[in-house]
């Protein structure tokens, strides 16, 4: 245990800039230029008969700005986590780490674990929880008993889709990290276009089961959870983020999540038999 938080700290101390700088300042600068545009231009009329004014545009704020972090959170992952296999050894740390009495499981997983979850996880909620609070001049004048359970449920819902989309996104990245440890670089693409071409072989023999659209799945998939939660609604009174809730929970049991979890540890498994193997650093 001891050597698993040693190597949660060294991933931590390596790459805690990089994502606090995404959670913690483009809120902050988001922000800062939103309230600049609505000094000078004034607030936008809507007509909304559910929502006032400054409450809808805390809504699109709220909405943009944790939605652009999600998917820059996404972006960084997918650069980080297929470039593990051969990290210690572009930054020449290799036989530091190899004279170490280091368990090649812990070296494989304590990686992944913080730059594919807990990382990304941490700037995300972080967004999602300085939006709310630098929204606050422009709803806490409309502050109600509803409005406040609106707002817990969209820092957990959001929070949860948060999850369940980074653990969904995990088989992609695992497999282009496989593929670049045992064919560095061009490994990546070669995944893609294996993963097409036995969609298409699949489609060619059945053109109704749905491992023929795997592909299609997963991605529909992933932009389906990524748009569970409606943040511009969610201030509104005919918001209706528990169903919403409830929605991303029901996910979190189908069989397609339950597959991608288990093809994740499958690629884990994978880079750990290589890592022990020598054929990856």
């Amino acid at each position: 245990m001891q050597q698993f938080k040693t190597l949660m700290l060294r991933e931590w101390l390596q790459q805690r800039r990089s994502w606090l700088l995404l959670g913690l300042w483009t809120p902050v600068i988001a922000w800062a230029l939103l309230y600049i545009v609505l000094i000078y231009q004034g607030m936008p009329q809507f007509n909304s008969a559910t929502i006032s004014d400054a409450a809808k545009v805390a809504s699109f704020g709220i909405s943009t700005q944790s939605s652009m972090v999600l998917y820059i959170a996404l972006i960084g992952v997918l650069l980080t986590i297929p470039g593990l296999p051969y990290r210690d050894k572009d930054d020449k740390s290799l036989s530091f780490w190899r004279s170490l009495p280091i368990n090649e499981a812990n070296a494989v997983i304590v990686p992944v674990l913080m730059n594919a979850l807990l990382l990304p996880l941490l700037a995300i909620v972080l967004a999602i929880t300085l939006n709310l609070l630098l929204s606050a001049p422009l709803w806490i004048t409309h502050w109600t008993a509803l409005m406040g359970a609106n707002l817990l449920l969209t820092l957990i819902g959001f929070s949860l889709q948060a999850l369940l989309t980074l653990l969904w996104f995990l088989p992609l990245v695992l497999l282009l990290a496989l593929g670049n440890s045992a064919v560095r670089r061009w490994g990546m693409v070669m995944v893609l276009i294996g993963a097409f071409m036995v969609q298409s072989l699949l489609g060619s023999l059945s053109n109704d089961a749905p491992a023929s659209r795997f592909v299609d799945i997963y991605f529909s998939g992933l932009f389906g959870v990524i748009d569970q939660i409606d943040l511009g609604r969610f201030l509104s009174a005919s918001s209706n983020l528990s169903d919403q809730v409830g929605n991303l929970l029901r996910f979190a049991i189908n069989p397609p999540f339950v597959m991608a979890l288990l093809i994740s540890g499958l690629c884990l498994a994978a880079l750990i038999w290589r890592r022990k193997a020598g054929q990856s650093a």
